[in-house]
């Protein structure tokens, strides 16, 4: 007698061989009813509603000692950059922002873009390049802030999508409005 089997079966018996198959049935359902769970599941996370930059928004520093504070004027000196997102609105990466304050002239000003590069979808540089450009480190495209962030080098082939901004009474910025064109790649 073999051990663990009914007294008369050997390993190679049919009911074995039927428990073994009723086994693998079993599995073969499971595995698809997983089949059709799975993208369900993932269907479902795809219609759920992405938070969008609206008007009134206050921005708040994305990263940094700061992280989570209102940005104020007076917090980004001419010729830098910060990061930002909507206060409340920082599980959406499409809704990072970059400002910058446009260097010393008679028309100084802070202007905001989208901070995702219309190439692929890479996060640009927090910082500006040596030139007053923000640098997308992912294939070097490079958006000049003073013209709109026009493509001045790289594969991108649009500028980043501008949004207009509002300074409140107690200097924190605001968004204005939604970005002017589509976020990212396109």
């Amino acid at each position: 007698m073999v051990s663990g089997l009914p007294h008369g079966t050997s390993p190679d018996s049919p009911l074995q061989r039927r428990r073994f198959l009723r086994w693998l049935i079993r599995l073969g359902y499971g595995a698809f009813a997983l089949a059709f769970a799975l993208p369900a599941l993932a269907l479902r996370t795809l219609t759920s509603e992405a938070q969008t930059v609206a008007a009134g928004d206050r921005l708040v520093y994305a990263i940094g000692d700061q992280a989570g504070n209102p940005v104020t004027i007076d917090d980004i000196s001419p010729g830098s950059s910060v990061q930002a997102f909507p206060e409340g609105k920082s599980d959406n990466q499409n809704t990072l922002i970059s400002l910058v304050h446009l260097p010393e002239s008679a028309d100084s000003a802070i202007v905001a873009y989208s901070a995702i590069c219309t190439h692929l979808g890479c996060s640009v540089l927090a910082q500006l390049n040596q030139d007053g450009n923000i640098v997308c480190p992912c294939h070097a495209s490079v958006f000049d802030p003073a013209d709109g962030a026009a493509v001045l080098s790289g594969p991108a082939g649009r500028p980043l999508p501008g949004l207009p901004i509002s300074i409140e009474s107690d200097g924190a910025i605001a968004a204005a409005g939604s970005f002017d064109a589509p976020v990212g790649p396109q």
